[in-house]
């Protein structure tokens, strides 16, 4: 799950070095729609599975890994559904982990199809 919250973040700075990069307008406003959610999906996976089971020394500066940035959303976008497809197959994650995993796979899926429009 401390991949996850790494990607996520990743994710999220990939998201604004291209929308601070664009000249394009709408590409612009696709940019930070593509943001949302994310701070919410973060909270939620450092509350709900890290603090409420006392693991919260796991959380470190380097939280933000900038190795797992891509500037390619579309293809950052296919690595995060697929590891969260993976994190799913998880028979250690509870109910209330998957359930979330699910809420996130399905906004990536929303997410993929706005990248293509880029």
């Amino acid at each position: 799950m401390y991949q996850l919250l790494q990607m996520l973040i990743a994710f999220k700075y990939a998201c604004k070095i291209n929308h601070w990069a664009t000249d394009k307008y709408a590409s612009h406003l696709l940019y930070d729609r593509l943001t949302e959610d994310i701070d919410t999906w973060t909270d939620t996976i450092a509350e709900s599975h890290f603090m409420a089971n006392d693991k919260k020394k796991v959380f470190k500066s380097d939280i933000l890994n900038s190795k797992l940035i891509e500037k390619n959303l579309v293809l950052f976008c296919e690595k995060i559904i697929s590891y969260l497809e993976k994190l799913q197959n998880d028979d250690d994650l509870n109910e209330g982990d998957l359930s979330l995993l699910g809420d996130i796979e399905s906004g990536f899926l929303s997410k993929l199809a706005l990248a293509k429009l880029i």
